[in-house]
């Protein structure tokens, strides 16, 4: 059963279906637009053209070869640039996930009636913390994605505290929510709506990391990208060519 949620936010408990992605994090390349004096991130990037019929619950995911990274002027610290970020190995399997995400959106903001085709990306991030060296999520600060729906999902903590999720109802207030996610848990926004950022991590040995899944799903006829590529069907070889128009 459907049911409206009219707040614009919530928690989800996908618990292992999104932990059991902890082994991808060992493998991710460097952040090189993440500002060195902020503890340095490590990430990839999966893009996927999805279908979903609210009406049947059908779901259809296909794995795209990944774009330069578009956002515009949501990010004010890198979105005006074309970011490419090293594609998710061949292997990386996350349409069961991106399933699970289409019917957390239905359940709560009923998408009958609306655009059936979309764009999702999906981050794998982790934020490095060493000695007194501080590893900072959010270097562009409060911001929104510039996606409609966006889940921020926390798939492993790793000898750090902090890394508190916040989320505002404008840019220039104060957060009206907070938490620290455990592992399993996440965050489900109406990205058109609110901000989010997060604080920063400490770490409470010699090193540790914060590992997050971000995904943002986004109406395909509103995405940032200036042609249709939604027929450049990654093929599965290891070096992923980036595609332009």
């Amino acid at each position: 059963m459907t049911t409206k949620l009219t707040r614009k936010f919530d928690i989800l408990e996908p618990g292992s279906l999104l932990t059991d992605f902890s082994p991808l994090f060992e493998n991710l390349g460097p952040d090189v637009y993440h500002p060195a004096q902020t503890g340095g991130r490590s990430r990839r990037l999966a893009q996927h053209y999805a279908t979903f019929d609210p009406k049947t619950g059908k779901i259809s995911v296909t794995r795209l070869v990944t774009q330069p990274f578009l956002q515009g002027d949501y990010n004010k610290l890198t979105g005006h640039l074309e970011r490419p970020i090293e594609p998710t190995l061949p292997d990386t399997d996350l349409s069961r996930f991106i399933e699970y995400g289409f019917k957390s959106i239905q359940e709560r903001w009923p998408l009958d009636g609306r655009e059936n085709e979309w764009l999702v990306n999906c981050h794998l991030i982790r934020t490095h913390a060493k000695g007194k060296q501080e590893g900072v999520p959010v270097p562009e600060g409060i911001h929104r994605d510039g996606v409609d729906y966006l889940i921020m999902g926390s798939v492993r903590r790793q000898d750090v505290s902090g890394g508190v999720s916040y989320i505002y109802d404008h840019v220039d207030g104060d957060p009206f929510f907070e938490t620290t996610l455990t592992p399993g848990q996440a965050i489900l926004i109406d990205d058109e709506s609110l901000f989010h950022m997060a604080s920063p991590v400490t770490a409470t040995k010699d090193e540790g990391h914060r590992d997050m899944i971000l995904m943002g799903f986004h109406f395909w006829s509103r995405n940032h990208y200036r042609f249709d590529w939604k027929d450049h069907i990654y093929a599965g070889s290891r070096e992923e060519a980036l595609v332009s128009e």
